[in-house]
């Protein structure tokens, strides 16, 4: 009986050949999970200072439970690359003046705008109010107490007034909040002069005006 199971099983390896089959070649897509999943373009690629890495908004539901008091750190901290400070010299937003822009100011397309954007975090995009529903790029802050509030607007006043773009910016007060926003209205839209004075409000050192941390202790 041996003999003729291992006469079968030769004559099916004589049919049969084994062959190996080569191996699966592997390629490695980087996604953007922002973006829904989609292969980042070159186009986005150009805005790495500031780049998003997929951090979102919180959903309505977890800010009615207050998370934010619960945990260590921001729950609206924004995940950027962060060139160091010295770059900014000879790169980026902050080292351009709106003056040099003015003979060539043109309203941005919105490709063109949201690379911009992604150079000048916490600005998000919003509508002007009472002007037709012209795009602007808008920002807020929280302040320790009033006296404060105000004079976050009188500095962010003054770096627009330094740039000759004092007439696009919008500044709004209530109580210790206070929220900036920008559009180029004489042109009807944003424009890159915009975005340069939104950049340099980003460079403010504010750190005496925020309300100060309590610490927390954890077991």
């Amino acid at each position: 009986m041996n003999r003729v199971l291992n006469t079968q099983r030769q004559a099916c390896q004589q049919a049969r050949p084994f062959t190996a089959k080569p191996p699966r070649r592997c390629r490695l897509t980087v996604m953007n999970s922002q973006a829904g999943g989609d292969v980042r373009g070159s186009k986005m690629e150009k805005g790495l200072f500031g780049e998003n890495f997929g951090a979102r908004d919180p959903f309505a539901g977890e800010l009615a439970t207050n998370f934010g008091e619960n945990v260590l750190g921001n729950y609206n901290t924004e995940h950027i690359i962060k060139p160091p400070d010295n770059i900014k010299r000879v790169l980026g937003l902050s080292s351009r003046s709106c003056k040099d822009n003015l003979a060539s100011l043109t309203v941005l397309s919105g490709e063109d705008r949201e690379l911009l954007r992604n150079q000048v975090p916490g600005w998000r995009m919003a509508t002007l109010p009472g002007a037709g529903g012209k795009p602007c790029i808008q920002q807020s802050w929280k302040l320790k107490d009033e006296a404060a509030a105000e004079q976050m607007v009188e500095r962010v006043t003054g770096v627009a007034a330094a740039e000759g773009h004092g007439d696009s910016l919008t500044m709004n007060r209530v109580g210790t909040e206070v929220v900036a926003m920008l559009c180029t209205a004489s042109l009807g839209g944003l424009t890159e002069n915009d975005f340069i004075v939104a950049s340099k409000v980003n460079d403010l050192n504010i750190v005496d005006l925020l309300p100060k941390r309590k610490p927390r202790f954890w077991a």
